[in-house]
């Protein structure tokens, strides 16, 4: 009776043994799950022929000259008229990635400004990407030359990585901002939340925009009347102002905007368009068209203490950080 009593006691200590193997195996696997592999993309052609740096051609609209630059010493330049060396270290670095891979896509996508310059690129912000070498500090040449070669690719392809100033809490989908790109960028230009306004100036914050009745009537056609019942008749997904509509028209109010200029209207983020006396007035907030990477939530992201990866990611989801060359 003791002896099988004793293969008994035994015989419970294996199996506790064993089950308490079990148990921290388990535990163990839950604390530190094996990460997945991210699958291999194979580059296009146009992403994957950048195997050293580029040189580019740029027109200077003040002369009229033409300019030979290596990329990233094109960059600094871009950086710093686009941005400027007051925002954080980690906010410069996101702007240089997404201006270096805004500036091949543009080239291999767009064909840059060879039609119109016979150039890859303007240093005219409407036509291509603000540039100004005389802007150029020892911090923006540092974020340039830490990020030196890195692009963001979807599918292997350069993204559209499109900028602006500020949006209010939301950015824009491609389809607000840029309804000619909807095809090409819908897939990771889409509304994400933001926080600009944190450290914005309170001019962009919230503004009142007057433009004379004349000119809205001569852009809108005569099919919208005398305006007096001109209104935002759509909004996108982000809530911007999507479509305006006076009379018998409508017209995106994207291309609105474009046609009273986006140095005057500064952005669909629109709460009213009313017609008052002489003038259609316009009230809103946010500065520029709201698509990819807003600037200033940039600038509140790297103060909280993001990295320039963690800022792009959140402006372009689902892309990838790839690096061209050294």
């Amino acid at each position: 009776m003791l002896r099988k009593n004793k293969c008994l006691a035994i015989l419970v200590s294996i199996l506790l043994v064993c089950f308490l193997a079990f148990v921290g195996g388990c535990q163990k696997q839950a604390q530190k799950p094996a990460p997945k592999p991210l699958k291999s993309v194979k580059m296009a052609r146009e992403v994957s022929k950048y195997k050293t740096e580029p040189n580019i051609t740029l027109f200077r609209k003040a002369t009229g000259e033409k300019q030979n630059l290596k990329l990233e010493e094109y960059l600094k330049g871009v950086v710093a008229a686009e941005i400027g060396p007051k925002y954080p270290p980690e906010a410069l670095k996101a702007q240089a990635i997404v201006a270096r891979t805004m500036t091949l896509a543009l080239l291999e996508y767009e064909n840059g400004t060879r039609q119109k310059h016979n150039t890859d690129a303007s240093d005219d912000h409407t036509e291509f990407q603000a540039y100004d070498e005389k802007k150029i500090t020892p911090a923006i040449s540092k974020a340039v030359n830490a990020t030196r070669g890195q692009v963001l690719t979807y599918n292997g392809k350069f993204v559209y990585a499109l900028f602006h100033s500020l949006s209010k809490d939301k950015t824009a989908s491609i389809s607000e901002g840029f309804p000619k790109l909807k095809n090409k960028a819908s897939a990771y230009i889409v509304p994400v939340k933001t926080n600009g306004m944190k450290y914005a100036p309170a001019k962009y914050k919230s503004w009142t925009v007057k433009v004379p009745r004349w000119e809205v009537k001569n852009i809108m056609g005569a099919k919208a009347g005398p305006l007096d019942d001109i209104r935002i008749s759509k909004r996108g997904p982000s809530g911007r102002a999507l479509t305006i509509s006076a009379g018998k028209t409508s017209m995106p109010a994207a291309m609105l905007r474009e046609k009273i200029g986006f140095d005057r209207l500064y952005s669909t983020v629109l709460s009213s368009v009313k017609a008052e006396g002489n003038n259609i007035v316009f009230k809103g907030s946010g500065w520029g068209h709201g698509c990819g990477m807003e600037q200033w939530g940039a600038y509140t992201m790297a103060k909280e203490g993001k990295k320039a990866k963690q800022i792009v990611g959140q402006y372009f989801p689902g892309t990838r950080l790839t690096t061209l060359y050294k």
